[in-house]
């Protein structure tokens, strides 16, 4: 990606065809297909009006060409607007956001390869949820009935009826 991929996305983002963006910069529709190709560049009055028209700065315009670690680099279009948004917050609302991200980065789960939860999911099924490679994997335990009375093999079968009548019973 490059800054022809920037100029694509922040005017689709904001509706434009290449030909409005073009005549709202003063080059053709064909010079911001080659821009947005890479097969050409836009001088350097142009990006200005370029940057202008898009709403956008210079960090998102060539934040793929320069050798920045890509955790501090990589911006999407949606991640810029919010950026813009809560700058035209006021502090308070400001001290509040960072309040809430702070608070929802806190509650991050940090796990490791194998760790494993019994959890509820959105249906209200109870799912497994095992954490491998990077990611949680989740299996429904739906199937699965946890039943301690019937672990013991040597249980006599009246006391299997028993345990059942009570596992089951209204007052468990």
């Amino acid at each position: 990606m490059g800054i022809g991929y920037r100029i694509k996305e922040a005017r689709e983002n904001l509706g434009l065809t290449q030909t409005e963006l073009g005549q709202k910069v003063g080059v053709t529709g064909s010079a911001i297909t080659n821009y947005e190709k890479e097969t050409s560049h836009p001088k350097e009055q142009i990006i200005y009006k370029l940057m202008e028209v898009l709403g956008v700065d210079a960090n998102y315009l060539f934040q793929d060409c320069v050798n920045i670690p890509l955790h501090t680099r990589e911006v999407s279009i949606s991640e810029y607007t919010i950026i813009e948004k809560y700058r035209k917050l006021s502090e308070d609302q400001q001290k509040f956001i960072k309040e809430i991200i702070d608070r929802e980065y806190r509650q991050r789960p940090i796990c490791m390869d194998g760790q494993y939860s019994l959890e509820v999911d959105e249906n209200g099924d109870t799912v497994l949820s095992v954490y491998s490679n990077g990611k949680f994997e989740t299996y429904p335990l739906t199937s699965c009935t946890l039943n301690a009375a019937h672990t013991i093999d040597e249980s006599s079968e009246e006391d299997k009826k028993h345990d059942e009548e009570i596992m089951n019973g209204d007052n468990f």
